[in-house]
Parts: C-alpha cells; sequence; structure tokens
C-alpha cells in the first residue's frame, strides 16, 4: 500500500518560488519546474538508494549524487534499439555514461522484471521526469508495477508526466475530457488504459487503481480546471520553437502541455 503525499499540477505560484530561491535548473519550462519541485518534495540523504526513470542525458542523477551522496541509479535504453530523430541527434550515451562514473546506468527499460538486471525491493526513491507519459499504453500498468517492485517499504516514489491540454485539440476535444472524467467509473479496463492520458485524473485514477491505492482525488485535475486555471503552468512557447528549429518541423502548431506531479510513500 501507498500514503499519497501529492498529487497536482504544476502550478506558476510555485515555480516563481523556485525562481527566487534559485533552485537548481528552475526555469520557465515544464522541467524547469519539474527538477525543483523533485529537488524541493524531500530531505535526501546520504547513501539513499535512488533509480531515476528514463532519464538519459538528463543533469538531474548527477545532480542529486554530486550535491546530497547519493547511490544514484538511470534505467534507460537511450533508444539504441529505435531511429527515431530524438535519440540520433544526440551524442553517444557510451561517451556519457563514461564521463559520469558516479552514477550506475543500466541500459534497459522496465516492464518485465524477470528480464531485468535492476535488484527488487532495493531502492529507497524510485522517479521519473517527463519520460512515462512515452511508455505505450498496454505496457503502462507492468511498468508501474515493476517500479513497484524495485521500490524499498518505507520508499517514496516521485515522478512527472506530461500531460496534453485537451483545449489542443479544439472545443470538442475539451468537452469529451470533462465526459470522460465523469462517466470513468462506467468505462471499459482497456478504454481506461488506452486513454490514460486524456486528462490528468485519467492517469493518476489509472495508477492509483495499478498499484492498489485508495485515495480521493480533487477537482482541482478536472479537464476543466486544467484549461480555466491560469495557475496551472504550460510550456513556454520559446521552447516550442526551439523543438520545431531542432527537429526542423514544418507544422507550427503550437501544443500545450502541463505537468501532473506524483508524490507516494511505500507502505
Amino acid at each position: 500500500m501507498y500514503q499519497v503525499l501529492e498529487v497536482s499540477l504544476a502550478d506558476l505560484t510555485r515555480l516563481y518560488q523556485y525562481k527566487q530561491q534559485d533552485l537548481f535548473m528552475a526555469d520557465f519550462s515544464l522541467k524547469g519546474f519539474d527538477y525543483p519541485w523533485l529537488i524541493s518534495s524531500r530531505p535526501w540523504k546520504s547513501g539513499e538508494k535512488v533509480l531515476d526513470v528514463g532519464a538519459a542525458y538528463s543533469p538531474l542523477p548527477i545532480h542529486i549524487q554530486q550535491c546530497y551522496g547519493c547511490e544514484m541509479w538511470v534505467t534507460d535504453d537511450f533508444g539504441l534499439k529505435s531511429s527515431e530523430l530524438f535519440w540520433t541527434r544526440n551524442s553517444s550515451p557510451h561517451e556519457h555514461i563514461a564521463k559520469h562514473p558516479e552514477v550506475k546506468y543500466v541500459l534497459e527499460r522496465l516492464g518485465i522484471p524477470k528480464e531485468s538486471s535492476l535488484p527488487p525491493d532495493y531502492f529507497d526513491v524510485v522517479y521519473s521526469v517527463s519520460a512515462l507519459e512515452h511508455v505505450p499504453f498496454a505496457l503502462m500498468p507492468s511498468v508501474w508495477q515493476h517500479m513497484n517492485s524495485l521500490l524499498k517499504p518505507g520508499g517514496e516514489m516521485l515522478h512527472a508526466i506530461d500531460i496534453a491540454f485537451p483545449s489542443n485539440a479544439g472545443l470538442r476535444k475539451v468537452l469529451a475530457a470533462i465526459v470522460f472524467d465523469a462517466l470513468y467509473i462506467l468505462t471499459p479496463q482497456g478504454m481506461r488504459q488506452r486513454h490514460c492520458l486524456a486528462t490528468p485524473k485519467a492517469y493518476a485514477r489509472l495508477i492509483l487503481q495499478t498499484l492498489g491505492v485508495h485515495y480521493q482525488l480533487g477537482k482541482h485535475l478536472s479537464a476543466l480546471n486544467m484549461v480555466l486555471d491560469p495557475d496551472v503552468l504550460t510550456e513556454d512557447y520559446r521552447y516550442g520553437l526551439h523543438r520545431i528549429n531542432k527537429d526542423q518541423m514544418t507544422d507550427y502548431h503550437y501544443q500545450r502541455v502541463a505537468s501532473l506531479l506524483l508524490r507516494m510513500k511505500k507502505a
């Protein structure tokens, strides 16, 4: 079982505070919120065993190891079997790993515990930043169950998941998202899983169900609140242009994305 410590959306109010406090990489972007949120959410202790899921070239695990003396692990296959442009434009993962011997990199993905080299019941903290939304919906429950098996009793999970605003597809999609949230308990399990990223509430519900956690989610996670609340943080427009330039995109449509924050402690 888990004690739910936080289920929320990234917000401007906290980001302003992170910027004023000059926390690690605080900036007007989703990761510019997620990194300081994760760092400030708990008291990190020397010797803690920490797993970053899907970090790839992220500086966060390196920062945690150097600043707090944690035993840092990263599990990510760095797209070695993928031809996606995101991976081919980066430097060699082997060069990156060689530059950071203070972090233990494991070149594999989660979801099949029997094929994993990661030790079960070993980690004090399992976290991710902008990674789990890329997991195929069919594998999503098994990935969360795998993370659960890696976390020791008393350990914490902290995850920041990118969730697209339903308003990206217009009013019809917003209305569909509101109906989906309202009728969620009546929808088949397969539909819940297939559309888990439709709203922040839908994703949180499915995760809590997967882990066997009973928790009443607040209205602040509703699709309507996500669209209408001006305090809900969205990616800075400059980062949209940055992606257009580096990926040589010809579609200039900007997609608004928010960050769903989940923080839980294992009993």
